[in-house]
């Protein structure tokens, strides 16, 4: 089981997305162009960051998605393809894994001679049990994890019941392609950082996200896979008011250690390429890029002029200015 790839709840398709009617522009009536235009432009959202001689693209990514979604769109080819240098989270190849396995191992697994289910109340021991039977896994396997890993496990089981996959992600296949094309590959962060950051979580914090997971098993499939629709057609201010706000508000421990201080790491990282010359991107989890203290926001407070991208417009049938980090 690969972890780490839903931080924050967080089938390659290759067709392309254009306008294939035959129909001449000319002709065609303002309603189908207007029509045209948003079904081009709806797809993930992207940004922009720009100074006198340097662009960077970033372009916020779902970790689990079904096999069958679409999601890759003109405007994020364009952007992937002008770029030398390509951002991302962390090294998720071969060498990454055996990383993840040694970590998660080392801090996800107990070595103090108890078992999870001892920390739990009547109520927690059988919203597990039940967790269990339906993911899959066995109270066995979850009795000798930490809470923090327990609740990984758990909701990637959700994610399989839903049909989910991070095999094919779009952070898997813009690494398979900008390997492909010879980019310039650059990892923001260690797997020791990204999985710290949830195994160093206070007792009580990953106490709570574990009964919040628990609690929540039975549908969290459902909303896994809401969460994959709204961000493949550029749902930013439902992802930040059902994904960010929330850990914002009820979990700030969480949000900070995951979220917070890891954008502010990222933005003094990316702001190094940005007093050089030239053009990258970014392909981060798409919660970095939403809410008062995304990525963004870091990008802004370093003095980079950022905004939402369109690779396509419309002939100014469509208005798609946004100076904000939200689209309707």
């Amino acid at each position: 089981m690969k972890l780490r790839f839903f931080l924050l709840l967080p089938f390659l398709f290759l067709g392309a997305c254009d306008d294939t009617s035959e129909t001449p522009l000319a002709t065609r009536s303002v309603e189908n162009r207007v029509a045209d235009a948003r079904e081009r432009n709806d797809g993930p959202a992207i940004w922009v960051a720009k100074d006198y001689d340097s662009t960077l693209y970033l372009f916020g990514t779902v970790h689990l998605l079904p096999d069958d979604l679409s999601w890759q769109r003109e405007d994020m080819r364009q952007a992937f393809q002008e770029a030398g240098t390509v951002f991302f989270e962390v090294d998720t190849g071969p060498e990454g894994q055996v990383q993840a396995t040694v970590l998660t191992t080392s801090l996800g697994l107990r070595d103090d001679g108890l078992r999870l289910t001892d920390e739990l109340d009547n109520y927690q021991r059988n919203l597990m049990e039940a967790a269990a039977n339906n993911g899959n896994l066995t109270i066995a396997a979850l009795d000798s994890m930490y809470p923090w890993l327990a609740s990984e496990f758990l909701t990637f089981a959700a994610a399989q019941n839903a049909g989910l996959s991070a095999d094919l992600s779009a952070d898997e296949a813009l690494k398979s392609r900008a390997a492909r094309l010879g980019k310039n590959i650059i990892y923001l962060e260690t797997m020791e950082d990204q999985i710290t950051a949830s195994a160093e979580l206070p007792d009580f914090v990953q106490g709570r996200l574990l009964t919040e997971t628990l609690e929540n098993f039975n549908t969290m499939g459902d909303d896994l896979v809401t969460v994959a629709e709204q961000w493949a057609v550029g749902g930013t201010d439902y992802l930040t008011e059902e994904l960010v706000a929330p850990m914002k508000a009820r979990a700030p421990e969480v949000f900070h250690a995951l979220l917070r201080d890891r954008n502010r790491k990222w933005a003094t990282q990316l702001s190094r390429f940005m007093e050089d010359s030239g053009t990258g991107f970014v392909a981060v989890g798409t919660s970095h890029l939403l809410g008062e203290e995304s990525l963004l926001h870091e990008l802004r407070e370093q003095g980079y002029e950022v905004q939402r991208y369109y690779a396509f417009k419309g002939e100014n049938v469509i208005d798609t200015v946004d100076t904000t980090i939200t689209r309707q």
